[in-house]
């Protein structure tokens, strides 16, 4: 490859790399309200079926709403507040998914399905552009000539 193909390659990747990171990135919550939300979001309700405790408005989901701001006003991190939520509801309850273990191939396969995706499109485009040019030289020509006047 090329300096300038490869100059190009690191522009793609940094301008892509830019977009899905401002595209994903929603910054931190501006106060502790909308951390307590944000974290609310992040936790299934223990009694309902496919809501979480932000969207539930049964009374144990208005208690657990009202813990997690409690602990966010006292300035209690996500992870003790994750760790405290799950030692009284049970880890069903957390919809992140965790870092470890088999539960980690929610964070890796996708990661190396694109890098794979992108080594393909790697090597195809080099077989492409590295085909050779098939031109008929002054000899070939003249054979197909000769060929064509027999009978």
């Amino acid at each position: 490859m090329s300096r300038r193909g490869l100059s190009w390659f690191a522009f793609v990747v940094v301008s892509l790399s830019v977009l899905v990171f401002a595209a994903v990135d929603q910054g931190s919550p501006a106060t502790n309200a909308d951390k307590a939300y944000a974290l609310a979001k992040d936790f299934a309700c223990p009694v309902c079926q496919g809501q979480s405790v932000a969207e539930s408005d049964v009374p144990v989901a208005r208690t657990i709403r009202r813990e997690i701001r409690v602990w966010v006003d006292e300035g209690r991190s996500d992870g003790f507040i994750r760790d405290q939520l799950v030692s009284n509801f049970g880890e069903d309850i957390d919809y992140t998914p965790s870092s470890s273990g088999v539960a980690s191939l929610v964070w890796i396969l996708p990661v190396v399905a694109g890098a794979a995706a992108l080594v393909g499109l790697v090597v195809v485009f080099r077989r492409w552009s590295d085909e050779p040019d098939l031109a008929a030289s002054a000899d070939d020509e003249a054979v197909v000539a000769a060929a064509r006047k027999r009978p």
